[in-house]
């Protein structure tokens, strides 16, 4: 329990430091975050299974692609670590899917997609192949999460699936502040979306 306020309290703290006047502060206490969510893992009781490992992988990708992207011109390994974060988050995710798939899920997370992708097409012309890309990736992340929670209907499975669309939110929220214009307290936003996503997938591996 204690762990987890830890966590939640750093969370915060990180999102309210994550301005531009502060943004070292800002990446130290989500490193922070993301750390004691890996030590969270690491140091459950029960034994380490197949989910927690690759849940574990995907942490230490987030951390390695957040460091990179706030060094500003690393921007493509930046963009190779979050994708291979939301990769390795899928496969714990795909790990727990157990009956038939329901396909109006997929059909609507892209159909969300494809809206979100046309209005943000006049911005980013020049960035057309990564953001699909890293579109498609948080689709089927979402996906593996909902199939989750529609196959066995648990509330922690529930939480990994906010999880993820809260991730997607962040993905969404950073093209707008970077490509079209600043929003107003923008970082904290990102920030606040980006954590509350790991700290909700991490609670669903764990339990």
């Amino acid at each position: 329990m204690w762990s987890r306020v830890t966590v939640a309290m750093s969370e915060y703290t990180g999102a309210s430091a994550n301005t531009e006047s502060h943004s070292k502060q800002g990446l130290a206490f989500k490193t922070l975050s993301l750390l004691l969510l890996l030590m969270a893992v690491l140091t459950q009781s029960s034994p380490m299974g197949e989910i927690a490992v690759w849940v574990s992988l995907g942490l230490v990708a987030s951390i390695v692609a957040g460091v990179f992207y706030f060094l500003g011109n690393h921007q493509r390994m930046a963009f190779l670590g979050f994708l291979c974060a939301q990769a390795l988050y899928s496969k714990a995710f795909w790990l727990q899917l157990e009956g038939e798939i329901v396909w109006w899920l997929p059909a609507l997370l892209l159909a969300s997609g494809v809206v979100a992708f046309f209005l943000l097409l006049p911005r980013i012309d020049r960035l057309i192949f990564p953001v699909v890309i890293m579109g498609m990736t948080l689709v089927q992340l979402s996906w593996a999460a909902g199939e989750v929670w529609l196959s066995n209907h648990e509330f922690f499975s529930l939480l990994g699936f906010i999880g993820t669309l809260s991730l997607t939110v962040a993905a969404v929220l950073t093209a707008l502040n970077d490509y079209y214009r600043a929003l107003p307290r923008g970082r904290v936003l990102i920030s606040s979306f980006y954590l509350l996503a790991h700290l909700l997938i991490v609670f669903s591996a764990l339990v």
